[in-house]
């Protein structure tokens, strides 16, 4: 990437990732901040090792999104985070507050909408987007200006890595995933369907959609079952359908706070009164060490 880059950060998940490699640390009032502490160092590894001009932090703003109501059982089979982390979730966001990191959640919305809208921002805008999630549907959003970086060592996944991984180009993702399925976020798939068999359909109608405009034509393709694989499409095209509806990111999500323009993202410093957070969680900025 040669022009001028956005970072974005999952917020959420690298909470969560901190929460399982942390040990309990109780802030002075003594609620547990441990994960929070652990979210900072990474932030701060992050930091240093990409040196960004323009970032922002996304965040779930709940459980709940759009997605249930157009699926209730998305993502049901999750369990309500543990409860001494809960409260950690609004001490992360104000811990890049605190650390002059634009920061953003959207109630309905999960994290993954604000990095595909801050993406699709940023390339409108002349700029390059580099993605910082372990989140394979955000995958999707790979291009020439688009990359994804992986949250432990912050290498960077391209297309022809997407490709080698699931067998299809980074833009048919979701159509991948929406005959597939995908167990970790409950979306269902068409039933039967593997992930090579999904690979060939892809690979020869290249959409959900190109698949459906020529149905019959899938009994003559070389792959097995194929003569009964058409009727089993058929069967199950509202849930083909319906599963490409939840994989795909929403690029048009609203921001909050509101985005007037990139140069809003632009990394400014360590805004006054910082100190009273640190303060508070009783752990010195992630941006000292």
């Amino acid at each position: 990437m040669s022009r001028t880059v956005l970072h974005v950060l999952d917020g959420t998940a690298a909470l969560f990732r901190a929460w399982f490699s942390v040990n309990e640390r109780p802030a002075p009032d003594g609620v547990e901040v441990g994960a929070v502490w652990g979210f900072g160092q990474w932030l701060g590894k992050v930091v240093r090792r990409t040196r960004p001009t323009h970032l922002a932090v996304v965040f779930d703003a709940g459980m709940w999104t759009f997605r249930n109501e157009i699926w209730p059982d998305y993502k049901a089979n999750r369990g309500e985070p543990p409860d001494d982390l809960v409260p950690q979730f609004d001490l992360a966001y104000d811990l890049c507050v605190a650390l002059g990191f634009p920061s953003f959640r959207t109630d309905g919305y999960e994290a993954d909408d604000l990095m595909a809208t801050l993406a699709r921002r940023a390339v409108g805008a002349g700029l390059e987007a580099a993605l910082v999630t372990p989140d394979k549907d955000v995958l999707q959003l790979v291009s020439d200006a688009v990359c994804v970086l992986d949250p432990k060592e912050l290498d960077a996944i391209d297309g022809p890595m997407v490709k080698e991984r699931f067998g299809v180009e980074a833009s048919q993702l979701v159509d991948y995933l929406a005959l597939a399925g995908d167990p970790t976020d409950n979306v269902p798939g068409v039933k039967g369907v593997g992930p090579k068999t999904a690979q060939a359909l892809i690979a020869a109608f290249g959409s959900v959609d190109g698949l459906y405009e020529d149905l019959d034509r899938v009994a003559t393709l070389d792959v097995r079952g194929a003569k009964g694989l058409g009727d089993k499409l058929r069967e199950h095209e509202e849930e083909a359908r319906l599963s490409r509806r939840l994989v795909v990111l929403d690029e048009e999500a609203p921001m909050e706070p509101e985005i007037r323009t990139l140069g809003d993202l632009r990394l400014r410093g360590t805004p006054d009164g910082a100190d009273r957070f640190f303060s508070r969680v009783g752990f010195p900025s992630p941006l000292d060490s």
